[in-house]
């Protein structure tokens, strides 16, 4: 049995809470190498992961139609799909815009929404970080089989799946479905 802590519950080992700990710690130190990475071009993590998002990121998990490169996609529906506030994506975007890395036009329908795409500067950017996302990616996962990877990344998904069902409205249910949208096999992990 665990021990006690200050407020009386008993803290009992636990696979799941284990589990939920560990990939706290493993976002971090993910969210820290990708800082690393993205450095290299002047970008944050979170700036990187954005305008990956904007681009068309096959390995990016998202709800509804996943964006092909070269298509506009909005600012709220990548707020939704990565779990973040409206304003948090809006900042981003600012300063990405800035670095003239994304371009945004109104919506003609609904003048408040932002449809964003990456410049031709924003792809140049993202081609130049590949080489250390993958040679990371790479020796973040030397040791595990394909079979093992691909498990362990549909176990995950079925998580983003869960955790995005749960925190949508029910007007972004039906308007995205009940998550990522699929099981499709990824060639890399993003930091």
């Amino acid at each position: 049995m665990g021990e006690p802590n200050p407020s009386g519950a008993a803290i009992t080992e636990s696979t799941e809470e284990s589990l939920i700990l560990t990939l706290l710690d493993l976002a971090n130190h993910l969210t820290r190498n990708g800082e690393r990475i993205a450095r290299q071009e002047g970008l944050t993590a979170q700036q990187w992961l954005l305008l990956l998002q904007i681009a068309g990121d096959p390995n990016l998990p998202r709800l509804g139609a996943p964006a092909e490169t070269g298509t506009a996609v909005l600012a709220s529906n990548i707020a939704t799909a990565r779990g973040v506030s409206r304003p948090t994506i809006s900042a981003l975007v600012g300063s990405l815009v800035q670095k003239g890395l994304v371009s945004q036009a109104e919506e003609p329908d609904d003048r408040r929404q932002k449809a964003l795409m990456a410049t031709p500067a924003g792809l140049a950017v993202l081609a130049r970080i590949e080489p250390a996302r993958r040679r990371a990616n790479k020796a973040l996962l030397a040791d595990f089989e394909p079979s093992e990877i691909s498990l362990v990344l549909r176990i995950l998904r079925s998580c983003l799946d869960a955790l995005w069902s749960a925190g949508l409205s029910e007007t972004e249910r039906q308007r995205f479905g009940n998550g990522s949208g699929g099981d499709e096999e990824v060639g890399t992990v993003v930091e």
